[in-house]
């Protein structure tokens, strides 16, 4: 009987300690105060998410908004994630990591005035996306 109480007095600490404290579980929007370091307006168009213990992990299309505007897709691994863009003139804050390859985006908690961070890795296009030249559709689970 010792044994199997210790056992799960083990598991339970084990399992205890595999869990990641988070200040938010919910996805970002985009920040609200304008912030001069970051001259990007990035409108993100679709995005998909997938969380677990290191973080988000995601994908989806967009463009930047010029002059001119560029579609593009990326890909992402962050603390929290994001939302794509309810209205068409809403962007995210961003700003080049490394030049037409990483931009990093300004997220803020719905409600809150705390900034985060996040770095997206794009593929530019050739045109921005609309509706006559729409992103590419999501893969379906199977």
């Amino acid at each position: 009987m010792l044994t199997v109480i210790l056992l799960f007095s083990f598991l339970g600490q084990f399992h205890h300690g595999l869990s990641v404290p988070r200040e938010h579980e919910s996805p970002g929007v985009a920040a609200t105060t304008p912030n001069a370091d970051y001259p990007l307006k990035v409108h993100i168009l679709g995005a998909m998410r997938n969380q677990d213990r290191s973080g988000v992990h995601g994908y989806g299309s967009g463009n930047l908004l010029g002059p001119p505007p560029v579609g593009f897709d990326y890909t992402y691994n962050c603390e929290y994630g994001f939302l794509h863009n309810a209205q068409a003139g809403e962007f995210y804050q961003g700003k080049w990591k490394t030049p037409d390859r990483k931009i990093e985006l300004l997220t803020q908690e719905m409600g809150s005035n705390h900034v985060d961070k996040c770095t997206i890795n794009v593929t530019l296009k050739s045109a921005p996306y609309s509706k006559e030249n729409p992103p590419p559709r999501a893969p379906t689970a199977r």
